[in-house]
Parts: structure tokens; C-alpha cells; sequence
């Protein structure tokens, strides 16, 4: 089971939390947490009101090196440096080196497990590079993504060929090609949100599988 709770978007769910331009979400099993959104404030605000402390994170993993999903490194990692910091080998000397006053991160280059039933993909894509977050279910595989800056429909076949088929995907998918909505058909559970430009069509296209994501959002995955 994996609980996955949103606590960083632009798009509101929860009153008595702040929305914002980014994307971060705490697998609460795990204690790991994927990006930081643009502000720490912002986020560790929202962890606040959650009644979340950030002292017992184990892990962050980071998707791609855009602010509004790295903006929070400094705001967590001073309230815990001894957190595993999970990046890949597209992050600019800029931001390593922000980790690097903390604790050193972790790159990698690939397909990696990082705990029992997580991995990441590893950097995919050309122009922006970006790895996504796979958790292990009993009904298939969840992607949660950032952006989903080289296509969710890339992602989805990476994760079919390293693990095995896409039950779901939460999180950022940006631009949705017509490609990427028929690689959606088979996926049972679909939270898009933060980024994504066609919410309408993909609610309208999948509507038994679609659910709404926003900050405070909780994702029970059985």
C-alpha cells in the first residue's frame, strides 16, 4: 500500500494550504519525498498544516532541474540533511552544488532502485531531461512525474520495458501528444495536474479513470 499525499500544486484541493506554481508530493510509507516546488515557505508550510515533519523524511528524489520542482532544496534539506538526495546526471553544477552543502546526492544515470517497491527511470528525453518515480502495486505500476517533459507516453513504454505494464500516473504531463492520450487508454488510475495543458480532454477522454489532483490531495493505492 502507498499512501501519496500532494503537497505542493497550483491547482487547489484543500483550504487551509497554499497553492503554487510546482509539483511535490510525499510517499508517506516511504518517507520520501519527490521535488520541492518553487518555495520552501510554501512547502514546508503545507507539510506544517499536513502535520508532517520534514526531521523524519528518508529520501528526496528529484525529477528534473526546473525551479518550480527544486526551488525547496535549501528549505528541506536544512530542516533534515541527513535525507538520501536522488538525482540524475543531468542536474546542472548549480544545484549539485546547493545539495552539496548539505549532504551529496546521489546520481544516477539509469534504471535504479532506490527502496523495496520504488525506482526511478533514470534521465529520459532530449531537451530537458527528467526521470520519473515507479512505485510497485498489485494492479501494475504508478508513474509519478514532474512534468513529464519528454512524454508521458515514453515513460509509460520505459516503465513496460524495465518492470512491466502502467496501472497508473499522478503528477505533471505538460503536453499531452494525441500519442501520449492513446498510451493513457490502458492506464486505471489517472491524476494529472500541476503543468498538465489538456486537463479538460484527458477528464473528458478517460472519465472513469481520471481523478482530480491538486495540493492537499490524497492518493490511497490499495
Amino acid at each position: 500500500m502507498f499512501t501519496i499525499t500532494e503537497l505542493y500544486n497550483n491547482i487547489p484541493c484543500r483550504e487551509g494550504l497554499t497553492a503554487d506554481w510546482g509539483f511535490s508530493c510525499l510517499i508517506e510509507e516511504a518517507g520520501l519525498l519527490f521535488d520541492t516546488g518553487e518555495r520552501g515557505d510554501v512547502l514546508l508550510a503545507n507539510m506544517q498544516t499536513l502535520g508532517i515533519d520534514p526531521g523524519e523524511l528518508r529520501s528526496l528524489v528529484l525529477s528534473h532541474d526546473h525551479h518550480d520542482h527544486i526551488g525547496g532544496i535549501a528549505a528541506v534539506l536544512a530542516a533534515n540533511p541527513s535525507m538520501e538526495v536522488v538525482v540524475h546526471d543531468a542536474f546542472s553544477e548549480k544545484t549539485l552544488s546547493l545539495i552539496r552543502n548539505y549532504t551529496e546526492p546521489r546520481i544516477v544515470d539509469g534504471w535504479t532502485e532506490i527502496a523495496d517497491g520504488i525506482a526511478v527511470t533514470g534521465p529520459l528525453g532530449t531537451d530537458i531531461r527528467e526521470q520519473a518515480l515507479v512505485l510497485s502495486t498489485p494492479g501494475g505500476y504508478l508513474v509519478v512525474t514532474g512534468c513529464a517533459h519528454p512524454h508521458i507516453g515514453r515513460i509509460i513504454g520505459e516503465v513496460f520495458s524495465k518492470a512491466g505494464p502502467v496501472w497508473g500516473a499522478i503528477g505533471g504531463l505538460h503536453t499531452v501528444s494525441g500519442e501520449d492520450i492513446d498510451a493513457l487508454a490502458g492506464v486505471a488510475y489517472l491524476s494529472a495536474s500541476h503543468c498538465t495543458v489538456n486537463l479538460a480532454e484527458l477528464r473528458e477522454r478517460y472519465p472513469d479513470s481520471f481523478r482530480p489532483g491538486g495540493v492537499g490531495n490524497v492518493h490511497r493505492i490499495d
